[in-house]
């Protein structure tokens, strides 16, 4: 898949400017990274995440795991922009099994508020889309890994995880893979296995 260098930035752009719009309407929450990770998470789910939009349960696809749960306006961001289905979470009432989407521009509007599609930090059945519930520092790659096909990408932040639950989780998953973003450095790390 081709897209022009143009168009490329403008979803970059699109995606910082959903997410900073989000944290700053909630008067909560965390704009530093996902306007800092918006590029590689673009990268990732335009040019390497095998998912169907239309199927969040398809059994072989890759799972985003956002790692930084506290960065979960970039999740809802781009759950938005690539038009994922609601697949039936328990917050997803009329749009279950209409075809709705798991996240709308409203739903965005209603980060962080009670009743929201957009918590705080992703939640695992709450919201389509989200593949585990992250909230400490390095909770999401620990909790991502095991029982599952198709590969894991999980992405967190640079020298703010606890060490624990991410050692846990590189130890023999040679399909699991972290993308660590430090300022403007981004590092692809497969699995020790």
């Amino acid at each position: 898949m081709s897209t022009a260098p143009g168009l490329d930035q403008l979803c970059i752009d699109t995606l910082r400017t959903l997410s900073i719009d989000a944290v700053q309407k909630a008067n909560s929450g965390h704009p530093g990274t996902p306007m800092g990770a918006a590029p590689a998470a673009y990268c990732l789910w335009q040019r390497f995440l095998r998912y169907d939009p239309n199927d969040v349960t398809w059994p072989n696809r890759d799972r985003f795991v956002l790692s930084v749960g506290h960065a979960s306006a970039l999740l809802y961001s781009l759950l938005f922009l690539c038009e994922v289905k609601a697949g039936g979470a328990s917050n997803e009432g009329q749009g279950e099994g209409t075809g709705g989407l798991a996240v709308t521009l409203a739903d965005l509007q209603s980060f962080r508020q009670a009743g929201s599609r957009c918590t705080g930090h992703p939640e695992y059945g709450w919201t389509s889309g989200v593949e585990t519930t992250t909230g400490p520092l390095g909770q999401g790659v620990a909790t991502s890994v095991g029982g599952r096909s198709g590969t894991i990408i999980a992405m967190r932040s640079f020298g703010i995880s606890a060490p624990g639950p991410v050692a846990e989780a590189h130890f023999g998953f040679d399909a699991a893979h972290v993308v660590a973003a430090a300022r403007q450095q981004l590092a692809l790390h497969p699995a020790a296995g």
